[in-house]
């Protein structure tokens, strides 16, 4: 796995901006989301280069019955 960063930068009227890096695809919203929650109403959301990848690794998805 990659390494995934998030940059915290808060400026002096209080606005916080975060910046996601090594995340491709809607990762980024998942890894931000509890963040988010915490901190208020997101005011303005741009999407890198990235943000428009596919997102890499499998994903699998598997129903199980019981016997």
């Amino acid at each position: 796995m990659d390494l995934q960063e998030m940059e915290i930068a808060i400026d002096k009227e209080g606005r916080i901006q975060v910046k996601v890096k090594g995340v491709q695809g809607t990762g980024c919203l998942a890894l931000t989301r509890e963040l988010e929650n915490a901190l208020g109403i997101v005011e303005d959301r741009e999407y890198t280069a990235d943000y428009y990848q596919q997102e890499t690794g499998v994903h699998e998805h598997r129903t199980l019955k019981s016997r």
